[in-house]
């Protein structure tokens, strides 16, 4: 029966057209389910793609662009994990981790399934008022 049901949630999880961008960290809803995260407010903010960047931001009005005070394009959350140099510092230490097992970069879904505690640690540091 449990299993069942959660072949019907993958099912409308994959139908779904919103959470997009959780979709690309959690692809496989029974693999979330069976990952312990400790959310944090950053986490939560990466992986929904709302509320933190610039990009979400912008869309609402609240801030008067989209652009990363870097000057490497809209502060989106690939540009944040990715390219961001502001965060270059700790996007080290994560790709210093990831190296020893794999090659950077990471689909976003690697990156939780396979280093969710050095994601989350990379999450943490962003400090959005800041940026």
């Amino acid at each position: 029966m449990r299993d069942q049901s959660l072949a019907k949630w993958q099912t409308q999880w994959n139908r779904t057209t919103k959470a997009l961008k959780t979709k690309e960290f959690f692809p496989i809803f029974k693999v979330r389910l069976n990952t312990i995260i400790k959310l944090t407010p950053n986490f939560t903010a990466i992986i929904t793609a709302h509320a933190k960047t610039k990009a979400y931001l912008h869309r609402f009005k609240i801030t008067k662009s989209p652009e990363c005070p870097c000057d490497g394009g809209n502060q989106t959350v690939d540009h944040l994990i990715y390219d961001c140099p502001i965060v270059r510092r700790e996007r080290e230490k994560l790709t210093s981790k990831v190296s020893k097992q794999d090659n950077w970069p990471l689909t976003k879904s690697d990156l939780v399934n396979k280093f969710i505690k050095h994601f989350v640690q990379l999450t943490n540091t962003i400090f959005f008022k800041k940026l």
